[in-house]
Order: C-alpha cells, then structure tokens, then sequence
C-alpha cells in the first residue's frame, strides 16, 4: 500500500520556552503543528511538533538549552560544549504536548580533527517522577553521505562514533570521505578505494583526549572468494566453508586504538587498530569467525603508485606466483594452530604491498607416512567489490616420508631477490637423508645475475666418526659460494643462524623449511645471512664433537674472499646432563654461543660469547645467562685500545661508547612463589683498569614475613699508577605484618656491614649499620699520599715487549736473576709489507725475493715515537703520517707523550727512533710514511691523571700518536726524454752501484686496479666507470680515423673491428685480465703502485 498524504496542522506565535526552569526560559518565535500518515507497512504515525527560533540574534547553546529543561546539572559531550543554533524543533510524539518524552532537533556545524562539519543533533528529554535525563545523538553529514552519531565517554575519555547510514545501492570513495576529516598529505597515504554496493560498512571513530586527538575512518564490506582453486589444500580447507573469508575492512588511522575500546561500539572489528594503513579480515575457521589485522605504520610508503594495469582475460587455470622483494619476510603472523581434515593451519600471516593485501598459511598435509609442507601458501587481492580472481602464491614445498629406519625430507623455495636495482629469481632447495647412525643434510641456493651464476651449497654429515672421549667427532660440515657472501650475524643470532641451525637443529627450528626461509630474512644489521654479491666467494667448514657424552659442540670456521678478505668463528656448545636414557629431562642445560670476528672493513679484532635464554640449572625457572668479549681495536679512532670482560664492568666504571655491551654472568632463579635466589659476577680488564665483583641476593615472600640477605663484592684495581678500591657488604632485611583482631602490627629489622679499602696506601674502613645505631671504624694510612711512581725498569718489564734471548728459558737460572730481571726491552718490529715474492732458504739462513718496484718495509713501534730521523737527519714536517682518524703531517702529530705510571710527563722524555738505510754500507734515500695510530692515555699520556680509585673515570686512546713508519722506493722521475738501455748492465747485479731509480725513460702515471676497470662500489651501491671505459669513445674515435685510412689507402679486405670483444675485454668479463692492470704509454716504464693497505 503506498503512503497516503499527511494531515498537516501548523500554529505560530511567540513564547517562552521552558521545561522545568523558569528562571533559564529562552524567548523563542514558535510554530506548533500536527501531522498524521499511513505508511507503507500500514503503520499509522501520529506525532506532535514544535518548531523555535531564537529571538536573539546571539543564538542558543546546548547548555541554555538543557538549563530551560532542568535545574539539575547534566553533563554534555566536550563536542558539543561551544555549539551554537538559531533553530530547533521539538518533537512530541504520540503522548501530546503533555508527554514526558520528546525528542530536541537543530542543525548545527561541530569540529572533529580541526574541521568543520555539517550535523544534525538530537537530544532525547525523558522525565520520570523523580528524575529528569537527556541523551546525545544526531546525523553526521558529508555531502550526500549520512552518518549516525554516538556520544560516549569511556574512562573519563569522550568518544564520536559515527556509523554510516544505508539507503540502498551507494557508491563510496574512501579518499573522498576521508579528506572530510584528514589532511590532504594523509589523505594521499590512503588505497585508492570505492565501490557501489547495497551493504557494507564505514565508519568514524573520534577519541578526544587531553594532549592529543585520535581519529580513524574505516570502510568495507562482505568478501567473497572461491578458494576451491587454491593449489592442493584449496579443496579440502574451503569444503563445508572450514576456511572462508567473510568481510575485509580498510582502516586508516591518526594514532593507536585498542580492542578493548571497541566493545563498546556495534560494527567495529574486535583487533588493535595502529597509526597508519589497517587492513582487517574477519575469517571463518572451523565455524568460529575470527577478526585479524595487517597494521603498517609507513605512512607515505603505503601511498598507492602503480600505474593502472591493463585487464586481461580471466582464465580457468591457476598461475602460481612467487612471491618477490622478501614479501615472506614482511608478513606479520599469527599462530592459528587449526586443524582442517588432513591440513594443519600452523600461522596465518599478512602483507601490504602495490596496493595489494597478501594473505599467507604456513600448512602441512599429512597422510599415509607422507608430509607436505606449504610456505608462503597463500592469495593476493586488490580491494575491489566483487574482488577479481586473486593470485595464488606459494613460495615453497617441502616433502618428507617417514619409515623408519628410514626419513628423507626435502624441500623448494623460489623466491625474488634486489640485485643492483633489479629483481632476479632465486632458486632454494635443501635435503636431509637420515639412516639408523648417520644424517646427512644439505642446502643450497643459484641465481643468474647478467648472466653471472650465483650460488652456494653447504651440507653437513652428522654421525659418529671418532676421536677420544673429551673430543669425539659426531659430524663435519663444509660449504662453499660463488658470487656470494656470507654475512656475520650478531652474538644473539649465532644459534638460529642457517648454516650453524642445519648443523645443530635448535628447538626453535621446524626443518628445511624454516632453515631455507631464514635464508631470506634479514638479521639486524638488515642483511640475509648469505646474500648475492659479484665478485665475492666465501667457503666454510665445521666440526662437531662431544665431549665425555655430556658437552655437544659445533664450530665453523667461515672466510669471504674476492673483493675483500673476511674471516669469522661462529660456534655453539650445549651442556646437557644427565642423558635422556637416565632422565627424561635433564636438570643441567647450558647453551653457549661464540662468535669471533675480523675483516678489512672493521677497525676491530672481536671474541664475543653469550649463554643464551634456553639455559638453566636444576629446574627450568632457574634461568642463567651473561656473556663474554674481547674487543681489540687495529686501527680507527680506537686504535691501541683492548678489552676483556665476563659479564660486564664495575658499576662505577663510566663504559666508553664503543666497548661492548654485555651482560652479567647471572642466575635468576624462582623456587616457588615465596622464594627466589638471584646472583650475578663479572670480570674486566681495559687498558686502564682491572674489575672484579658479584652479588648474590635471597628473598623469601609470604603473607606475613618478608625475608631477604644481599651479600656482594666489587673490587677496581687501576694498572697503572697502581690504585684499588674494594667494596663488601651484606645487608639482612626482615619486615613482619601480624593482624590480631582488628590491630594491624608492623614490624621491620635491618642489619647490614659494609667494608671499603682503599690504597695505596692502604686504608679503609668498616660501616656496621643496625635498626637502632651505626658506627664506622675507620683503619690504615687516612693521610691521602699518592702512590709511589713506578721507574723505568719496572715499567719496561711490565709493559714494553722484551727481546726473546731475555726470557730467560735457560735451566738452572739463579734465584738471584729471578728477584732481579734484566730489562731489555725490543719495542720494534720490522716487516716486509708489501712486494714479497718468496722467501728462499739456504741452510738456517733465509733470504727474501722481493720486487724492487713495489717493495715496502714497515716498522712498528710499540712505544710512541716524539723524534723520527732517517740516516741521522729529523724528517720533514710537511711529511704525511698515515692515521685512521685522517692523514695528517708529521708536524701535526699528537706531542703530548709521556710515562704517565712513571711520572714522566711532556717534555722530560724524549722516545726517538733513528732509521739508517744503507746498500753496501753506504746511505741510500728512500721514500718515507709515517704511521700513526692510538695509544693508551693510562700508559702514554704526558698529563698526570684526573681519575682515582674512588672514580675510575672511563678508559681513553690517544690518537694521532707517530707509531712507526713506511720505506718505499722513490718515486720515479719525469725525465724530459728516452735514452738507450745499457744491456751490459744486466749481466751481473753484483758487479755494479745498486739504484732505486732509473734514468732510462719517463714513468707514467698509474692507476688502481679499481681505477683502470670498472667496479662495484659496495657502500653507495652503484657502478663506477674506469679509465678503460671513461676514455673508450675518444679511443674509439681514433681507432675508427686509422682504421678508415688504412681501408681507403691500402686494402679494401680489410676485417671490421671486433667492437663487442674490446668492450667484453674492457669490462673484463671472463677475467681477461689476470693481474693488476698499470696504464702506461708504449715505450714508458710501468710505475706499480706500492701502496700498502
């Protein structure tokens, strides 16, 4: 029945409006009408109304609105405090002008995020016989779109939740809402989504808090896709709808949310909503629907920039993608742990990317002894409504078939991965063959980059081979890459790191699977593990060994090589006692990873161990950790300087910056819920002190008593001036809460001693401290004298190497030379650094092959150097000195030296090393570097120390200390033309004067080998052109004019230039060349370059 005409009735005047507040009336213009209609559900509707404008051009405010109403103070949502309306009206409904309930309407502007928009409010008056009430709602207006609004108030924090107003088939533009409420620069942050459809959701939620406002607008619908032609678990997860996708949602917010707020409000996922784009997806699980969210928080990474693409004719057949650019690794999971028929669901994880939302299963099927395991399983779909056919994608299949004695299992992955710019194909794969007493295991992964192969294997053989009991071998492991690099991981990530993890199968660890997929996960320092690089090579290989049964060991030994050389120790060692035949758990477990480390590209030599988080003592809840590391700095801004600790420094210590971290040697252990025990120690020795301590502390906790006794120690002893400070203490604590009838009595004891010593000289003193008194009782030399001086002798032994002859290896040496040692200090060291070609051994004699061009000779000294001559005479101070901190001049160089144990301050030590060069007993000149490098301030520095025991300060180098120097041949001269070579010269070496130089030709200039051929520059990622391919067309050029001279003026027959192979032997592709190339003009003497790296 259609609707019949209402009956309309309207009367107007002037009046004032009051509901129960005389005093508060507003003087209104009004109108009064009664309208009556049959609707189209044969609803008769009768209802009253009263439209009011206010007489005042000021307008009205919500709060002399609710004043006319009720002497009763109301609170009114904070969105609504500073609205102002001319206009409103009032709706009486069935009851008449007499009614207790009514509905209060106006339309006004309120302000969410710093914006104006268009509202309609209603205010609901319900009157009761001993109460009066209002409630808030109202349309929120965007356009031609219509949202219902809510007020609330949630923990003192006022919300607006407006929900989105059907009115049959819509279309909605999420951007174009958006920009109602966000900036523009948020906005284009945004998925470029619409539709047009009868159903579906959008929503805002506004959460106004004291320092800050957070909003969120969201939009989607129910999400239909056919999952029956998902490859081989397709079928069975979609039969019956166990799996099934059931609505998605876009959600972008200004700041965080949580779930718990959202219970509150009808249609709001029940999922954690982040600052950033959110992706929810209700899902259906075995019949239980369940809310996910893909969170990301890049802000303008999420902006939407693919070009359109151009559509295609859907198919029938399934293509399976791989997944590219690390997807896997940017998913965010979710244990699911379902089981659907044969297909176990173990995580569900989610991806962002182009525009795309990316839903991954890690399942397994299982049936008959067979397994097969899906990684990266999973869809791909653009939020559209009705959603295209989505991609499928699965990254890897694993296989496996158990019968025992026998298991195999296998596994693929294929995968995209960055190379200089471009993506390229990975191909993954891995075997394990396990018999009754051995495994064997194997991984490896290729991939063409320009052609080039890129790959590597590694395996391990994992059964009994031999060896005595403290150091029986179980397995060998051995690998090798081309075109690879094996990147070093942190100390913390040694034992889930692949090729350790193949070797020793931690818990963590679910097979080939996860070993081949930590392939493609970045570590922290934001590299994989093994990682294509051209022109890199690296090989490996391991032991493991047991020792006595008890101690199960792996250590591999791992060198890249190529563009640079690189070595690194990764081991890991477990402690397990008793054995599983004696006890089902072992009440001893210790896992202790080593790292050991060094490359050009590191200023520091590292030993690094940690005792990782699955080890324990006596019962799982005592848990023990700590770590060790030996940091020694070769060059840098450190140079010079060392540390050794277990377990961390002194709490007084002041830890320079670039000493590492580590934790203590600790045990943490909670017996029960009364009682725990923790204890902790460390050791230390820099180049300025030495450091020892511990604590070790015992609480008991329970209704009534609270016990506890801490006993610690830490000693600091400086080196050099010899200083201590030693520091013990124990404290008793005992606090008792008794409840007799309603009296509550409070009782607490504390008793503790402390004792410092100090020195030299020593002294000390004792501090008892008990609830009712202290005292202190102070012993030794108070008087503050400063240590004795150490003299030269005492110094020299204890710090400067001494020659080898002085070690005094000779048997029967007297008690006498024993007191009284004979200092004899060899602080040099001289090495041929450069330009050896073989050492020849003639009887206990050893003569070096050197070549002449490229010799280099350096000479290390382990005291610092304040005057350097070369035969007699001071260098030059324009003369550079070679410094990690930067080159600088020998004028320049770090002066301020002393002996700071012996005193011996600037000025009053002179430390001068003369080099005399001499051929056949005569002066020969050479060209001189000097080397400089860091040094200890505790030994060498020429100012007496600021620290004391009492303040150990931080250990300090000084840099830019001349430590040494570099002999190479002069340089070459430019001579200004070419004469003849005496060939009679060469007859006998011997028979002539020796010269470094010649007078034969010009030299020319040279080039690095980076500099003549093109490379690879790692830290900016881009290729450098060399001088080959820089000046390639002006040769060219020249090389066509000759060409086409020789053609025009000889013979016709002439063959084209082979173009391709010049540039191929240019790029020296196929390693044309098979040493360093030197550019050099014909009839020039190649000069080679002597530098020393």
């Amino acid at each position: 029945m259609s609707d019949q005409k209402p009956f309309l009735v309207e009367i107007t005047g002037e009046t004032q409006f009051d509901l129960g507040n005389p005093q508060a009336a507003i003087a209104v213009d009004i109108a009064i009408g009664y309208r009556s209609r049959i609707t189209k559900e044969d609803i008769k509707e009768r209802y009253l109304y009263a439209s009011l404008q206010a007489a005042n051009d000021d307008g009205i405010t919500i709060k002399d609105l609710i004043k006319s109403c009720t002497t009763k103070e109301t609170a009114i949502p904070e969105f609504l405090d500073s609205v102002a309306f001319s206009r409103f009206s009032v709706t009486y409904g069935t009851g008449g002008i007499k009614a207790s309930e009514f509905i209060i309407e106006f339309d006004c502007k309120i302000t969410i995020n710093k914006k104006e928009l268009e509202a309609k409010i209603a205010i609901n008056y319900k009157k009761t016989n001993e109460d009066v009430s209002f409630s808030f709602g109202g349309i929120l207006r965007t356009g031609e779109h219509s949202f219902g609004l809510e007020f609330s108030k949630i923990n003192s924090v006022p919300y607006l939740y407006a929900r989105y107003l059907n009115s049959g088939e819509t279309t909605i533009d999420l951007r174009k809402i958006a920009e109602k409420f966000f900036e523009k620069e948020t906005v284009a942050q945004m998925p470029d989504l619409s539709f047009t459809l009868k159903e579906f959701k959008a929503f805002l939620l506004y959460k106004k808090e004291a320092n800050k406002s957070v909003l969120f607008f969201g939009m989607g619908a129910g999400f239909d896709i056919d999952l029956k032609k998902l490859p081989m678990a397709g079928p069975i997860i979609s039969q019956d709808n166990a799996f099934a996708f059931k609505e998605v949602l876009a959600i972008y917010a200004n700041g965080s949310f949580s779930k718990t707020e959202f219970k509150n409000f009808i249609g709001l996922p029940s999922v954690d909503i982040e600052q950033g784009l959110n992706i929810s997806t209700q899902l259906q699980v075995n019949g239980v629907n369940e809310y996910y969210v893909l969170n990301d928080n890049k802000g303008p990474q999420l902006k939407d920039t693919t070009k359109k693409e151009k559509e295609t004719e859907k198919g029938s057949a399934v293509e399976v993608a791989p997944m590219g650019g690390g997807i896997l690794a940017k998913a965010k999971w979710k244990k699911l742990d379902k089981k659907i028929g044969p297909v176990s669901l173990q995580r569900l994880g989610f991806v962002y990317e182009d525009s795309k939302v990316v839903l991954l299963l890690d399942a397994a099927i299982e049936m008959a002894g067979m397994g097969l395991q899906l990684m990266g399983f999973g869809l791909g779909f653009k939020l559209k409504w009705k959603p295209d056919m989505p991609d499928f994608y699965l990254e890897g299949i694993g296989l496996s078939y158990k019968a025992p004695p026998i298991e195999i299992s296998g596994a693929f992955l294929h995968s995209k991965a960055l190379s200089d710019g471009k993506m390229i194909d990975v191909y993954s794969g891995g075997a394990i063959i396990k018999i009754s007493r051995f495994t064997i295991s194997a991984i490896g992964s290729y991939a063409d980059v320009k052609g080039e192969a890129s790959l590597f294997i590694y395996g391990v053989f994992d059964g009994p081979i031999g060896g005595p009991a403290f150091f029986f071998v179980t397995g060998i492991a051995a690998g090798f890459g081309y075109n690879r690099k094996v990147n070093v991981p942190s100390i913390d990530e040694v034992a889930l790191f692949p090729l350790v993890a193949l070797a020793m199968k931690p818990e963590k660890n679910s097979g080939l699977i996860s070993i081949l997929n930590s392939l493609e996960v970045p570590m922290r320092n934001k590299k994989t593990p093994i990682e294509i690089s051209i022109g890199d090579y690296w090989f490996a290989v391991g032991i493991k060994f047991t020792s006595f049964k008890l101690i199960e060991s792996f250590v591999l030994l791992t060198v890249n090589f190529g563009t640079q050389l690189e070595f690194a120790i990764l081991g890991l060692s477990r402690l397990s006692w008793p054995e599983k035949s004696l006890a089902p758990e072992p009440i001893v477990y210790i896992e202790l990873a080593v790292l050991a480390h060094f490359g050009p590209g590191s200023d520091v030599i590292s030993v690094e161990a940690v005792i990782t988080p699955n080890s324990y003592i006596l019962s799982k809840d005592c848990k023990l950790s700590g770590g060790f590391a030996f940091y020694s700095w070769v060059k840098g801004p450190h140079e010079g300087d060392f540390v050794i600790t277990l377990g961390g420094y002194h709490p007084k210590f002041i830890k320079p910056a670039h000493y590492p971290s580590v934790p203590r040697l600790a045990l943490n252990w909670k017996v029960s819920n009364s009682l725990s025990i923790r204890g902790e120690m460390y050791y230390a020795l820099t180049s300025s002190a030495i450091m020892a301590g511990g604590k070790w502390e015992v609480l008991f906790t329970s209704s009534i008593i609270k016990a506890s006794i801490l006993i610690w120690a830490d000693m600091l002893i400086s080196w050099a001036p010899y200083q201590y400070y030693i520091d013990l203490g124990i404290c008793v604590k005992i606090e008792a809460t008794i409840k007799i009838l309603f009296i509550r009595i409070h009782f607490s004891l504390e008793m503790g001693a402390q004792l410092h010593i100090w020195g030299p000289p020593f002294a000390g003193e004792a501090y008892v401290d008990w609830a009712i008194f202290s005292f202190t009782i102070p012993f030794g030399d108070h008087s503050g004298k400063t240590p004795a001086k150490l003299s030269w002798k005492e110094f020299s032994l204890g710090f400067v190497p001494q020659k080898k002859e002085n070690a005094s290896p000779v048997k029967g040496i007297s008690a006498q030379a024993k007191a009284n040692p004979v200092s004899d200090p060899e602080p040099t060291n001289i090495t041929i650094s450069n330009g050896l070609i073989e050492v020849k051994e003639e009887g206990k004699d050893k003569f070096p092959v050197i070549n002449p061009c490229q010799l280099a000779i350096t000479i290390d000294s382990f005291i610092p150097v304040t005057l350097l001559t070369i035969n007699k005479k001071e260098i030059d101070g324009t003369t550079l000195l070679k410094s990690e901190t930067g080159n600088i001049t020998y004028n320049s160089r770090e002066k301020n030296i002393g002996i700071r144990p012996c005193g011996f301050t600037t000025g009053s030590v002179s430390f001068e090393m003369n080099v005399d060069v001499l051929l056949n007993g005569s002066q020969i000149k050479m060209s001189v570097t000097g080397l400089a490098k860091g040094v200890a301030e505790a030994l060498w520095s020429g100012s007496e120390s600021k620290s004391s025991n009492t303040n150990p300060g931080t250990a300090k180098v000084i840099t830019n200390v001349l430590s040494g120097l570099l002999l190479q041949p002069p340089v070459l001269p430019n001579l200004s033309q070419i004469r003849t070579f005496d060939f009679s010269k060469l007859t006998d070496e011997y028979l002539i004067d020796f010269k470094w130089f010649f007078e034969l030709a010009q030299s020319a200039e040279s080039y690095h080998a980076t500099e003549v051929l093109s490379y690879y520059d790692e830290k900016n990622k881009v290729w450098i052109k060399g001088t080959l391919e820089k000046t390639y067309n002006k040769v060219k050029n020249k090389r066509d004019e000759i060409f086409r001279l020789l053609k025009a003026d000889f013979d016709e027959s002439f063959e084209d230039i082979d173009e391709i192979e010049i540039s191929k032997n240019m790029a020296n592709e196929g390693h044309y060349f098979k040493g360093i190339p030197v550019i050099c003009p014909i009839g020039m003497i190649p000069q080679y370059s002597t530098d020393v790296q």
